[in-house]
């Protein structure tokens, strides 16, 4: 093992939830069980032993500054085999920014999720320092195919230091233990987890719902877990759910014991998520985690969910623009108990096979 020492670099952590910040708590408790020196830089509202330095905010330029003037002003103690890891969208931006200011950095890695590529070059001044961040890098990790394909469009120079890498569920959400019978085997349990957004596409849930046979959605049972993050959309919701025909239950943000739980209670899991013009799906770790409690997989394919799923094998990908597609889906895994029961299997093992530990080797082992 050489002495090589990481310094992860992020603005979102748990215990808030977020695609990204899950990413980076996976890939420093995963190093460190490999025994790889890792340093992490995270929010003040995440655990006390990480933080070295406490990052506030996010993408605004006074939030990039600061991080830049804390890197500057740590750099003296940086040595010839510290490596820099921007691995989300804030740090990443700061970077993007003001890391041509530095006379001399470190090496330096970037992890893109997948909306970067899209709001990282909306201005062309930003979308320049981003192509001339991205050639410095010393290796770039994207999680999906889509995302590998849209960063060669934006900067070709990069195509030899890609690095293709999924992620892997969450280790305190992955389906380790046996699946938890639902107590109602008349009920079907529905299950959508994400921020309550329109991106996430829940009124696309309640609409494949409301088409269902009257005697498939009394049956039925729709949970959405995740924060409110778009009140007026929540309200629209929840005025739509009383008239449906079926129970539909707001859970609110769990913690993971709770939302674990309910990954085992389950049935089904979907989570449409829709095209938007500044964001997309990069990848989801949440399809991961609901595979590998054996659920079969309801979602729309865009972005980068078609690494995440298994079109007919762990689950069933339909077009977004075709919602017809989504309610057909939806009542094909309602009446047939089999396919479930095989797309979930098939899930399952997809899901084990996928390890942070791969990620964090593939990503600071050379």
């Amino acid at each position: 093992m050489d002495n090589k020492k990481i310094i992860l670099l992020t603005h979102e952590y748990p215990p808030k939830r977020g695609g990204a910040g899950v990413y980076c708590e996976e890939l420093v408790f995963a190093a460190r069980k490999i025994k790889i020196s890792i340093e992490a830089w995270v929010p003040h509202y995440a655990e006390k032993e990480l933080r070295i330095h406490n990052l506030k905010g996010s993408q605004g330029w006074i939030c990039s500054y600061c991080l830049f003037r804390k890197i500057l002003k740590s750099s003296p103690s940086f040595t010839s085999s510290t490596l820099l890891h921007f691995a989300e969208p804030g740090s990443l931006r700061a970077m993007t920014r003001f890391g041509w200011l530095f006379k001399k950095i470190p090496s330096f890695i970037v992890t893109i999720h997948g909306t970067e590529l899209i709001r990282f070059c909306k201005n062309p001044l930003e979308k320049i320092l981003f192509r001339k961040m991205l050639k410095r890098a010393k290796k770039i990790h994207v999680l999906s195919r889509y995302n590998q394909i849209e960063l060669q469009e934006i900067c070709h120079e990069t195509k030899d230091r890609i690095l293709l890498c999924p992620g892997a569920p969450a280790r305190n959400l992955a389906g380790n233990d046996a699946k938890t019978e639902n107590s109602d085997n008349q009920v079907t349990k529905l299950l959508c987890v994400a921020r309550i957004h329109p991106r996430k596409g829940q009124d696309q849930v309640l609409k494949a719902i409301e088409n269902l046979p009257s005697n498939l959605k009394k049956n039925l049972e729709c949970l959405f877990v995740g924060p409110v993050v778009k009140k007026s959309f929540y309200e629209k919701l929840r005025t739509r759910a009383m008239k449906i025909g079926c129970t539909v239950t707001f859970l609110g943000d769990l913690e993971d014991r709770e939302l674990k739980s309910v990954y085992q209670s389950s049935d089904i899991f979907i989570l449409p998520s829709m095209p938007r013009a500044n964001s997309v799906e990069g990848f989801g770790f949440v399809y991961l985690e609901a595979s590998s409690h054996g659920l079969p997989i309801l979602a729309h394919r865009i972005g980068g969910v078609e690494d995440a799923i298994k079109d007919g094998e762990t689950g069933i990908l339909t077009n977004p623009e075709k919602p017809e597609e989504l309610e057909k889906a939806l009542k094909t895994l309602l009446v047939d108990e089999t396919l479930r029961a095989q797309l979930g299997d098939a899930g399952k093992e997809w899901a084990n096979a996928h390890s942070w530990k791969s990620v964090a080797k593939a990503l600071y082992q050379e």
